[in-house]
């Protein structure tokens, strides 16, 4: 195996971490869907398809996984390399952090209420703040959030998750 520097030594330990969290984020997806209700006249349920799809991308992460510690061995670097790198990606896992927000909000707060919050913050926090991006932003997440809600609801007869309250 040939030397690296510290610095090429990340790269691979960020895709290894990469394929470790989709993998989990597949395996947490993959029981969600398991809890789908089941149709009395079917044979699987509405989950079965998600299910294994899921699990099939969880499956190839963890050989993903594999096949990079094969190749590359255990990633060898400085904390400070790691610790630069991170926040060069500052605004991925800031992203990131906002989805998550967003999908565990959305059950209690409702598709319109959660998704406007989301979109507002996300390009708020993304676009120059002036006041003509601001009120474009405040528009964007109006007609984005209770768009989609009343195309899903009157057209397709959909219901999106609604508030608890």
């Amino acid at each position: 195996m040939e030397r690296r520097s510290a610095e090429t030594a990340l790269i691979p330990a960020l895709q290894v971490l990469s394929y470790l969290f989709i993998a989990l984020g597949a395996l947490f997806m993959a029981f969600k869907a398991g809890s789908l209700p089941a149709s009395r006249w079917e044979p699987m349920s509405a989950g079965t398809f998600p299910q294994i799809i899921f699990f099939s991308i969880a499956i190839l992460c963890g050989m993903a996984v594999i096949f990079e510690l094969s190749k590359h061995g255990l990633p060898r670097t400085t904390f400070c390399i790691a610790w630069r790198r991170l926040t060069a990606l500052k605004a991925v896992i800031i992203n990131l952090v906002l989805f998550t927000v967003y999908m565990i909000a959305m059950p209690i707060a409702g598709f319109i209420i959660s998704t406007f919050v989301y979109l507002l913050t996300t390009q708020l926090y993304l676009a120059p703040r002036k006041a003509t991006t601001v009120v474009l932003a405040i528009f964007v997440a109006i007609l984005f959030s209770a768009g989609p809600y009343y195309l899903f609801s009157e057209a397709f007869n959909i219901y999106l998750p609604r508030a608890q309250w």
